[in-house]
Order: structure tokens, then C-alpha cells, then sequence
């Protein structure tokens, strides 16, 4: 479970499981407690957008002092959905704010404290990993595409060969995103899905719909991470919480999955 935070107005979602370890901070953004406007209200992180630099920028800095993280050392990536994932260190503090981006990364590892990474979703499934024993950090964007392409499994994969953390200690939490309820796909994309995960990936309704929590979570469970905390919370059903693309057409701002090692 997450679950819902609200300080001097500003709404976000932690996982009690990573809370309990004192080793991260982290939260999972609302659209609330920002200062855009339309369609970016309020808590909008989207940039190269029709909402300001300024504002975007102030909602930054708004939900990095809520949580205890310094704006100025975000780190966050141009992300394609793709299966590429980005080992981030001190060198790369700054990069999507105030620097360039990381070219072409969908999840992003850190061993280094004070480095908040981040991730932004607006359906697509954010999943958090957490080794408090290494304090090794991850988090992945996992799109249908970066699904098929275990993005998830592939970053556990990464903590486990190249950071030495041992399965039974990561902790992994799956954040909002659409749920099967509203995840309709074409003939194309069903028949993806069914070569590489089988029949048990799609619920048929009036069309395919993709279950990508259920997905996720077995592949996890391939890779030995059997802790697994879920939001459950849809955010096409949520859209008075969290902006879906698929809700507004594409008129939307982002919410965003960050975390920092203490």
C-alpha cells in the first residue's frame, strides 16, 4: 500500500515500507499543491510544455522542500521506453533541471546519498526498488513498451549483478498508473503482449485490456522480489489526483516518482 501525505496543502503518496527503513526519502507527486494553472494545475513537473519554466521550476521546488530534498541535485532523464538503465552519481547532479538530461534512460540506480532521482508518469507504471542494507536506490518508468522489455526485472537485475544487493533484501513498491480497467489496447499491441507474457496478461472485455501491475509483478517475482507494495490506485479513475494521458487526450502535466538515499 501507499499512502497519502498532506503537508501545508501539499498532497503525495509514500510507501510505509521504505519509510520504516530510514534510508530514503521519496514520495510519488498529486496534481495537488502546486502553482500552475488549465490543464497543468497544479503541481504540474512537465517541462517543454505550454506551463511557464517558472512555474514548473517553482513546483520543483515546492514538492523538494516538502520532502527534505535539495532541488538543485535532482536527476532525472529523457525517457523513450526504452529498456536502458543509467547508474547515477555525484558527476550527474543537476541533469533535466539545470543541465542537460541523461540521453535515452527509463529507470535510474544511485549508491550515493543526497541525489534525489526521478521518474515521471502520467499512466505509465513507476516502480520503485529499495536495498536498505546496500542503500542503493532505483526507480524504473515502465510504459507497455518498457514492460515487454522487463524494464522492471532488468533494473533488479542490475542491483543484484552490479551493486551486489541480495533479493530477499530489496523491497520494490509499484505506484499509480492505469489500471486494467481502463488499459484498452488494439489487435497489434494484444498480440504483443501475448507472445511475450501468454494469454494471462490480457483480460478481454469488449476489447484486450493489459493488467501491466500483474505483468510487473511476476516479473519481479522471476528475479527473487517477492516484497512487492501496490498503490492500486488507477489514474484514469484517480484523474482528480494524477494527470492520464489517456484521460485528457494528452492535455496534461506529469507526476513524478522521486527518491534519494539519506
Amino acid at each position: 500500500m501507499f499512502e497519502l501525505k498532506n503537508k501545508n496543502g501539499v498532497e503525495y503518496y509514500t510507501v510505509p515500507s521504505f519509510e520504516s527503513t530510514g534510508a530514503v526519502r521519496h514520495c510519488y507527486t498529486t496534481k495537488h499543491g502546486g502553482v500552475s494553472k488549465n490543464e497543468y494545475e497544479s503541481m504540474n513537473l512537465r517541462l517543454n510544455c505550454s506551463d511557464s519554466r517558472e512555474n514548473v521550476e517553482e513546483n520543483f521546488r515546492i514538492i523538494c522542500d516538502t520532502i527534505g530534498m535539495n532541488f538543485k541535485n535532482l536527476v532525472f532523464s529523457n525517457q523513450v521506453h526504452s529498456d536502458k538503465i543509467y547508474n547515477v552519481t555525484k558527476k550527474d547532479c543537476g541533469k533535466g533541471l539545470f543541465r542537460d538530461k541523461i540521453q535515452e534512460a527509463d529507470a535510474l540506480i544511485c549508491a550515493e546519498s543526497g541525489i534525489p532521482i526521478v521518474i515521471f508518469t502520467a499512466d505509465c507504471v513507476p516502480v520503485y526498488f529499495l536495498d536498505p542494507k546496500k542503500r542503493v536506490a532505483a526507480i524504473a518508468h515502465s510504459g507497455w513498451k518498457g514492460t515487454v522489455a522487463d524494464i522492471a526485472g532488468q533494473t533488479a537485475r542490475k542491483m543484484i549483478h552490479e551493486y551486489g544487493c541480495r533479493e530477499e533484501d530489496i523491497l520494490a513498491a509499484i505506484g499509480p498508473h492505469i489500471g486494467v480497467c481502463h488499459f484498452e489496447v488494439g489487435g497489434k499491441v494484444a498480440d504483443i503482449f501475448r507472445e511475450a507474457f501468454g494469454e494471462w496478461a490480457l483480460v478481454r472485455k469488449e476489447k484486450y485490456h493489459v493488467d501491466m501491475q500483474k505483468v510487473i509483478i511476476r516479473q519481479l517475482a522471476d528475479e527473487g522480489i517477492k516484497n512487492v507494495a501496490c498503490a492500486n490506485m488507477c489514474t484514469y479513475c484517480n484523474g482528480d489526483m494524477f494527470f492520464s494521458h489517456r484521460l485528457t487526450n494528452g492535455r496534461r502535466g506529469v507526476c513524478a516518482a522521486m527518491m534519494e538515499i539519506i
